[in-house]
């Protein structure tokens, strides 16, 4: 078996590691974006030493789309929850990393903007997971 086993990754360790992928990929990443990601990692369970490990390997994650869209609508509202709910994420900040998000999920580009803004509005008067993807299926982008 090998040094990394199955108890020592977190739920979040492939879903961690493609967002890790698209923050670096443009090789332009700012020092917020570093220092979201480490506290993105703090958010989502992620230890210290299976943090250094998706830093180590980030480039060979495969990033896949969801296949159906209520598989994406279901993972990104875990994704708006997880931004919505943290207090050091605010403003543009929320957008620019949901729009990010959502792009790597496979929304189609030209909604992605609509989308991240009625999520967070969806958020704002507290949706629950039904109701949100009603809302944003039924959404005129």
């Amino acid at each position: 078996m090998s040094s990394q086993n199955a108890h020592s990754r977190s739920q979040y360790h492939d879903a961690f590691s493609a967002i890790m992928k698209i923050t670096f990929r443009d090789e332009d990443t700012s020092e917020d974006e570093k220092v979201f990601l480490k506290h993105l990692a703090d958010k989502l369970g992620i230890s210290d030493s299976e943090y250094k490990i998706i830093s180590d390997n980030y480039m060979k994650q495969a990033i896949e789309a969801p296949y159906t869209y209520n598989e994406r609508l279901e993972n990104f509202y875990k994704v708006v929850k997880v931004i919505y709910e943290d207090a050091t994420i605010e403003g543009k900040y929320q957008s620019m990393w949901l729009e990010r998000m959502a792009k790597a999920m496979g929304f189609n580009p030209s909604n992605v903007q609509y989308i991240v803004a009625k999520s967070l509005t969806l958020f704002k008067d507290g949706t629950d997971l039904a109701s949100y993807k009603e809302a944003i299926k039924n959404m005129n982008t």
